[in-house]
């Protein structure tokens, strides 16, 4: 299992657990950060595809990524990958503004609600 915060012999948590008490984000947006931190490494996750699961919309994923964002823990940059589709480029931390540091976890995926190609 990918470890998201704590040091080696650490609890997993220890100080590192902004994330789970920050009062800001639902449960849901913790929810996701978390699935998203724990994907193994190569990982390309789509917020279509998360959309599918029972209760999700398209929505309501990309209102968790923006409360993620607007807390702190993502940031993000609009862009075209080399077939020229719209793309978004993300960086997700375990604590609030790690991802100024660069420490954030990196992510690639298409534009929530537009198809690949537009």
């Amino acid at each position: 299992m990918r470890r998201i915060w704590g040091g080696a012999g650490g609890s997993g948590l220890g100080s590192h657990d902004a994330l789970f008490k920050d009062a800001r984000l639902s449960v849901s947006a913790r929810g996701l950060a978390v699935y998203l931190l724990l994907l193994p490494d190569g990982a390309l996750p789509d917020p279509r595809v998360l959309a599918t699961r029972p209760g999700e919309s398209v929505e309501s994923i990309t209102g968790y990524l923006d409360e993620l964002a607007t807390a702190g823990y993502l940031t993000r940059v609009l862009g075209r990958n080399a077939r020229g589709d719209a793309i978004e480029e993300v960086r997700l931390a375990a604590n609030p503004g790690e991802h100024a540091a660069a420490a954030g976890r990196p992510f690639r995926w298409a534009l929530p609600g537009r198809p690949v190609g537009d």
